[in-house]
């Protein structure tokens, strides 16, 4: 094997210029793979950690059935202690209880139909990004205020439909677990978020006031749950649905299944990348088999001696293959060493992008890169098992050679 190798660095240094501009070819592609992915993953990785912290947390836990088919009579227990004993379960670093269902919402002249969100002020502030989607007024508080009127904050679509500002008051009129008509007054401490954002139809109402609006003490619809990386979901839902097996009314479900069209939407986006990268190694694969194969063309004479004097098909084979190998490795290496200190500056600087990108209500103007083993190893093998791919029709014409009809190309 080593006297393999010898020869293959022996023949790609015979033409010199034609092996550079060959690995010219396989390094521009190592590089373009290897930027490509760690901005595609790296977005991708960006807008899936902000959206599940942002909306559906990690796991949500919720009475079997609700994810399926989401109802106002589905509950869980949304008390001090249920919180206390599920902070105690391995991987869950945060948490908090959420009552979501339908009202009609009226304005002074209008009304219109929202979404209303009960959620517990203090954590949701601390484990979202719901303070910072506030686009007029302030945050509101969990306690009423001096007439015993709770807040709320509203969805930009929703102020203008009802045509309320911050300090009005709307009316909310829906139906409680009780089957009692639910209705009050709350004052509008702010507006969330654009008319084109996810929660431009919401109400957010403290969870002690939806609790009593919809006739739910000491209950939420479903808890939202972080844990350290949202690839930890899954394995965190298995872990609390143990947890849970006393209650068989409790389920625990990973983000991916809460929000399941979300999911496939960006697995389509990064099948849809994967098209391009294929065209980058098609057109580099190309370049490389032209140039190999002419490699095979000038040194038919010379293979027809070698298998003259005994030398397998499966040798000279090899050594084709080798050589292809060794330029796509050398190539690679390359590749590597000027890609690292670019793809850092992406991941810890990052860039801006040219028009800002909405996820989940924020606007998103700057993207960061990836920077993992996978972003390097798994361009590097495509380029790799392309080459082996692009070498094997090569090799092959120079092991079948005939010595007798070569010899005479001498």
């Amino acid at each position: 094997m080593n006297l393999m190798i010898k020869l293959a660095f022996r023949n790609i240094l015979r033409n010199k210029r034609r092996t550079l501009l060959t690995m010219l070819s396989m390094f521009g592609g190592y590089f373009l793979l290897v930027l490509s992915f760690s901005v595609q993953f790296g977005s991708y990785e960006q807008v899936i950690d902000f959206f599940t912290k942002d909306n559906t947390g990690h796991v949500q836990i919720s009475e079997v059935g609700y994810q399926d088919k989401p109802t106002l009579y589905d509950s869980v227990p949304a008390t001090d202690a249920f919180y206390q004993e599920l902070l105690t379960q391995p991987g869950v670093t945060q948490a908090t209880s959420r009552i979501v269902s339908g009202a009609l919402a009226y304005g002074e002249k209008k009304s219109f139909p929202v979404r209303v969100l009960g959620i517990d002020v203090k954590k949701e502030g601390e484990m979202t990004f719901l303070k910072e989607k506030v686009k007029q007024g302030s945050y509101f508080s969990e306690q009423p205020d001096s007439d015993g009127y709770y807040q709320v904050m509203i969805g930009a679509s929703v102020a203008r439909q009802l045509q309320v500002g911050v300090g009005e008051e709307i009316i909310l009129i829906s139906q409680g677990s009780d089957g009692s008509m639910a209705n009050d007054l709350y004052v509008v401490s702010g507006i969330v978020g654009t008319a084109e954002a996810l929660e431009a139809r919401d109400v957010y109402m403290p969870l002690a006031a939806a609790q009593d609006f919809f006739v739910m003490p000491g209950k939420s619809h479903y808890w939202a749950v972080l844990t350290n990386d949202y690839k930890n979901g899954p394995a965190l839902a298995d872990e609390l649905d143990t947890w849970l097996a006393d209650n068989k009314k409790l389920e625990a479900v990973s983000w991916e299944v809460v929000a399941e069209e979300f999911y496939r939407t960006m697995k389509a986006d990064i099948e849809g990348g994967y098209v391009a990268y294929y065209i980058i190694i098609f057109l580099v694969s190309i370049g490389v088999l032209n140039t190999v194969l002419m490699s095979v063309l000038e040194r038919t004479g010379e293979f027809g001696v070698l298998k003259a004097i005994g030398t397998s098909p499966r040798r000279l084979f090899v050594l084709i293959v080798t050589e292809t190998m060794l330029i796509a490795s050398i190539s690679c290496f390359a590749g590597f060493i000027l890609v690292a200190p670019v793809n850092y500056y992406l991941t810890v600087v990052g860039f801006s992008l040219p028009q800002p990108m909405e996820v989940s209500g924020v606007m998103m103007s700057h993207m960061q890169g990836l920077w993992n083993i996978s972003v390097f190893l798994e361009p590097a093998m495509i380029v790799l098992g392309s080459a082996a791919f692009i070498s094997i029709f090569p090799a092959l014409r120079a092991a079948r050679i005939v010595p007798v009809e070569a010899m005479r190309s001498l």
